[in-house]
Formats: structure tokens, C-alpha cells, sequence
């Protein structure tokens, strides 16, 4: 008794060995305390989404899906829209680049000693007529040939025709042209030509144009005074749209 008084004197602040020892008895045992007290933090640490989160979720979602799909049907709707007016820019782009490339590869008159003037413009049925004499497209081991390019309206579209390469500068009898529509609804083509005088039309009534063919005898350079620089293309469409385009001449 003593002894165990002067042990407790000695360390107040050491438990009695016996509570240690039935404490760790207890917790290798199994405690029903401790037990509950482990399986309800385990339990809370485990539990799953309530309903009203799930709910919450849903809505949010559908919220989303929601958004995304107008945002998506206004994308589809937008694009159909364009589409049109996307080949129409597509084919306009196309009628103008194909006219000022035939411009830009005319047959010089000096170098194929002409004796009309490569550029001109007549009258049809349907509207002027843009004639243009220009060299065909080069092919390995062909020589230098030319070919007659023709841009005219018919049945309400824009028709580039073509004839055939050709060695000679006179076209034949019985040529046959390659015709493609390459612009629809159109209403009406009106063509001007630019000369040291500025823009004219040469079929306007009175208009001074020089001689479609010279005389014989004379040089071929006195056409080069007479050809134009450029050339006015005028468009007009079906729905009241005008497109204009000005195009260098060689």
C-alpha cells in the first residue's frame, strides 16, 4: 500500500496500470461503444447523393442541354440560310475572274499581225455581245494556237462560249462552240470600254467606234491605238441587284 501511494506520489499524471491495460483489452475485444462510434463516422463518410441533389442535377443539366441545343439549331439555321448566297458569291467570283483572265490572255495584234481588233463588242437578240480573240490555253509539245471566247446572255443566264484552238487567225465555216452557263438569273449585261477618252459604249447610237477590220495595206499597230485599255462589265439580276466589275485589257 505504501508502495503504490509513493508510486502515485512520484508520477501523479500516470493513469493506474490496470485502466490502461483493461482500455486495451477493451479496444482489441471489441467495445460496443467505440464499435458505434466507428460504424456511424463510416457511415456518414459513405452516404450517397440525396434526392433533392439529384433533382438539382437534373435541372441543371437540362438547363444546359437546353441552351446547347438553340445555340446549335440557330447554328444549322443560320447555315442553311447562307448556303445560297455562298455558291451565289462562289459562281460570281468565278464569272468575273474567268472573263479577266480571257482579257489578259488576248492575242497581241502585233505579235499575230491581226486585222481586227481582239476586243469587241456586238449587238444580239438578247444583248451585247463580249467578243474576245485570245490565246488558247498552252498544252505540252502544241504550238501557239488562239481561240474565240464569247460572253453573251441567253434564257436569263450568263453564257461563256468557246471555240476550238485554231492555228489560223480566220475562224471557220462551220465552228463549233463549247457553251457553259456559268451565272444564273440574270436580267441584263451592259458593257462599256475605256479609251484615251474615257468610258464609252460602243453600241450607243452615234458612238464613234473604229473600224472592225482595217484596210488592206495597213499596219497592224494602228490597233493598238484603237484597243481598249478596259472594259466595263455591268450585271443586272432578276431581283434588282447590280454588280459591276472593271477589267484591265492585256
Amino acid at each position: 500500500m505504501m508502495r503504490r501511494m509513493s508510486e502515485r506520489m512520484k508520477d501523479p499524471m500516470k493513469p493506474p496500470m490496470r485502466k490502461r491495460i483493461s482500455g486495451a483489452a477493451n479496444a482489441v475485444n471489441g467495445d460496443p461503444v467505440h464499435l458505434r462510434r466507428s460504424a456511424g463516422r463510416a457511415g456518414a463518410e459513405a452516404r450517397g447523393f440525396t434526392l433533392l441533389e439529384l433533382l438539382v442535377a437534373v435541372s441543371v443539366l437540362a438547363i444546359v442541354s437546353l441552351i446547347a441545343w438553340r445555340g446549335l439549331d440557330a447554328l444549322l439555321g443560320t447555315r442553311e440560310r447562307l448556303a445560297p448566297r455562298n455558291d451565289e458569291a462562289r459562281a460570281m467570283l468565278a464569272t468575273f475572274g474567268q472573263i479577266e483572265r480571257d482579257l489578259a490572255q488576248i492575242a497581241v495584234p502585233d505579235l499575230f499581225a491581226l486585222r481586227s481588233l481582239p476586243v469587241q463588242v456586238r449587238q444580239s437578240a438578247q444583248g451585247p455581245v463580249l467578243e474576245i480573240l485570245r490565246t488558247a490555253p498552252a498544252a505540252p509539245g502544241v504550238a501557239t494556237a488562239v481561240q474565240t471566247v464569247f460572253w453573251r446572255i441567253e434564257d436569263g443566264k450568263l453564257v461563256r462560249q468557246v471555240s476550238a484552238a485554231r492555228r489560223s487567225l480566220q475562224p471557220a465555216e462551220a465552228e463549233t462552240l463549247s457553251s457553259v452557263a456559268v451565272l444564273s438569273q440574270v436580267r441584263a449585261l451592259r458593257i462599256r470600254v475605256w479609251r484615251d477618252s474615257g468610258w464609252q459604249d460602243p453600241l450607243a447610237p452615234g458612238a464613234a467606234s473604229p473600224p472592225p477590220t482595217l484596210p488592206p495595206g495597213a499596219a497592224s499597230e494602228q490597233l493598238l491605238g484603237a484597243m481598249p485599255q478596259g472594259v466595263e462589265i455591268i450585271i443586272e439580276r432578276d431581283d434588282g441587284r447590280t454588280l459591276r466589275r472593271v477589267l484591265l485589257v492585256g
